[in-house]
């Protein structure tokens, strides 16, 4: 009785947070999301998948998060990598949401990739592939190939803009969640190289916490040159 409880209750607080997001989220996809929330909780007890260990926090800091992305991006964009997934976020998210999107999961971790697999067959996800291919050699047979280029806040931005632009079409957007705005004076040198640009910065709040949440819109104006991403560890040694 007490999981039951447990589970309308976490129900009522994602409907919750949702409302005050102003997030649209269908049931069934509600109870996908509730789903994999359960798998990661109960697989980070054993394995450190997220410094959040409560459930409300992972719904707001990490599902919330995710589902802010869903206010910028388009219905003509159709295929979406998300490079350093980590636990899944917020590719994973995204990929339950959007069933008719098709998107790749990368992380060069292995665990959290097996962990990521596992969500997948569980919720019976047709949309989702996953690599934990390093950027540099899995950009060989994927270049301009993906609509959209997701990360969140991993790297500093011109260190990820190395490797996150290559993989966009030509008009296609980089849609990186930052925690500040910090980087972008820096990343200018980068982006000119990069044939992209800063298109728009969103702002928003998380719905609890009010913690603040940026998301750019980086454009892809050309195709950038081959040589780019440059070989594993030189962009962070030596970042454009």
């Amino acid at each position: 009785m007490e999981n039951v409880n447990e589970e309308a209750d976490l129900r009522e607080y994602f409907l919750n947070l949702l409302s005050k997001s102003e997030i649209k989220v269908p049931d069934e996809k509600i109870t996908q999301m509730l789903k994999f929330l359960e798998l990661l909780y109960n697989k980070n007890q054993i394995m450190n998948l997220t410094a959040i260990r409560e459930k409300k926090g992972m719904l707001e800091k990490h599902f919330i998060d995710s589902l802010l992305l869903t206010k910028v991006i388009n219905d003509d964009e159709k295929s979406f990598i998300d490079v350093g997934t980590g636990a899944g976020f917020p590719g994973l998210v995204l990929a339950i949401h959007y069933s008719e999107k098709k998107f790749l999961l990368v992380d060069s971790v292995r665990k959290k990739i097996e962990f990521i697999n596992e969500v997948i067959k569980e919720l019976n996800l047709q949309n989702v592939t996953t690599s934990f291919e390093r950027a540099e050699e899995l950009i060989k047979d994927r270049r301009e190939n993906f609509d959209v280029a997701l990360c969140r806040g991993v790297a500093n931005l011109r260190i990820i803009l190395e490797y996150m632009i290559p993989f966009i079409k030509v008009n296609g957007r980089f849609l990186p969640q930052k925690l500040n705005l910090n980087e972008i004076e820096e990343s200018k040198n980068a982006l000119k190289i990069l044939n992209a640009k800063i298109n728009k910065t969103f702002e928003f709040n998380l719905p609890e916490s009010m913690d603040k949440r940026i998301i750019l819109e980086i454009l892809k104006l050309q195709k950038t040159d081959k040589k780019y991403p440059r070989k594993i560890g030189i962009p962070s040694k030596k970042p454009l």
